[in-house]
């Protein structure tokens, strides 16, 4: 008899759980609005044809395409078994995350300002090789732009720092931060996943959390995203990858394409200062043979649109993975993609995609934003 009472009682706070739990008060909620393409004045028939010739394999390995107009819904469809429940390896995408955790936390005062070293947070732990001048120089700055001046660069197969080394070296952290200085600091772009990840074990020695604990409390449950996780480095300690290989749903990283548009503020409130967002999406340094510049871990550009450009910016990841951001026409699109290693689907297949149906579509120069 006593058991039975201990049982039911047990089952009762664990009902009560539950229920507080489904019933949190302080989860926000954030609905979409659906909206008809045509009214909102898109060409319906050049978004079907691009429905159509990714069905019919035209365009490769694309998994989700979402666009939103106006902060609606107007286009959303999923490919490959994918749904808008699924989350996707973002890929590079996850930098344009890290940067903005770079921003919040300066704004916090956890870490001082863009001008703060960064040697100085790992000194005490690591004894760093060829630590001249120009290496203790490397500013927060540097790294969030890729100007380090290290030799570390993702884009080039003979580069020490290159990721692909990251495979067989026992400490990540080790590894980008004994390379060596091959120019000085903030004159040369080089494309470096290491000075990403470095920046995140910044942020946790500065918050003293994991990076998702981190972005969860300052940034993602604060727009209404509860689902996401972290590529985890396969080797101890087991921290979270600051470089890339967010896993996100589409409507979640279009989220965060939405909280760029309005500068940092969702519903009335500031969670990224607004100073950070002009900063990351403006130029910061020019990207030599690219049509685009970049800020802090955004890339930055000009989109066609009716014979004239209109101003944009983008987080970029292997794959095909996307989140384009024209405030100017009031328009966030997403794309993701499973083509990893294919620069062709990342680049010149996603312009064509964007610029030429999605942008087409847009029909009225009334919907610009002046």
């Amino acid at each position: 008899m006593f058991s039975n009472q201990i049982i039911r009682y047990a089952f009762s706070l664990l009902m009560l759980y539950f229920l507080l739990v489904s019933c949190d008060p302080y989860k926000k909620e954030f609905k979409w609005q659906v909206e008809s393409p045509k009214n909102l004045h898109l060409d319906t028939e050049l978004l079907n044809k691009l429905i159509k010739k990714v069905k019919d394999s035209s365009f490769h390995a694309i998994d989700a395409i979402l666009l939103i107009k106006d902060e609606k819904i107007v286009l959303e469809e999923y490919f490959n078994g994918y749904t808008k429940d699924s989350m996707h390896n973002t890929a590079s995408v996850g930098k344009s995350i890290t940067s903005a955790l770079v921003g919040i936390a300066i704004q916090q005062g956890l870490i001082p300002s863009l001008e703060t070293t960064v040697m100085d947070y790992f000194t005490d732990s690591y004894r760093i090789r060829d630590l001249n001048t120009e290496k203790k120089n490397i500013t927060i700055y540097h790294f969030l732009t890729m100007t380090s001046g290290l030799a570390c660069d993702d884009w080039d197969e003979d580069s020490p720092g290159n990721t692909k080394h990251f495979v067989t070296a026992k400490d990540d952290f080790a590894l980008t931060l004994n390379l060596p200085m091959v120019s000085k600091n903030g004159k040369r772009f080089a494309y470096c996943s290491g000075g990403a990840n470095l920046l995140g074990e910044i942020i946790r020695k500065a918050s003293g959390k994991s990076l998702k604990e981190y972005a969860d409390t300052v940034l993602f449950n604060k727009i209404g995203v509860y689902e996401n996780e972290w590529f985890i480095v396969p080797k101890p300690p087991h921290n979270e990858f600051a470089g890339g290989g967010n896993y996100l749903k589409p409507r979640d990283m279009a989220k965060f394409g939405l909280l760029y548009k309005n500068k940092g503020k969702w519903e009335g409130e500031q969670i990224i200062p607004e100073k950070w967002i002009e900063e990351s999406t403006s130029t910061q340094i020019e990207v030599p043979n690219e049509s685009a510049a970049y800020g802090y871990f955004w890339w930055v550009k000009e989109y066609t649109y009716k014979e004239r450009k209109i101003p944009g910016f983008e987080a970029s990841g292997n794959g095909g993975n996307k989140i384009i951001v024209l405030p100017k026409l009031d328009l966030v699109f997403i794309l993701t993609g499973s083509g990893y290693g294919n620069e062709y689907i990342e680049g010149e297949q996603a312009r064509i995609i964007f610029e030429n149906y999605i942008l087409k579509s847009v029909n009225t120069s009334s919907t610009l934003n002046k």
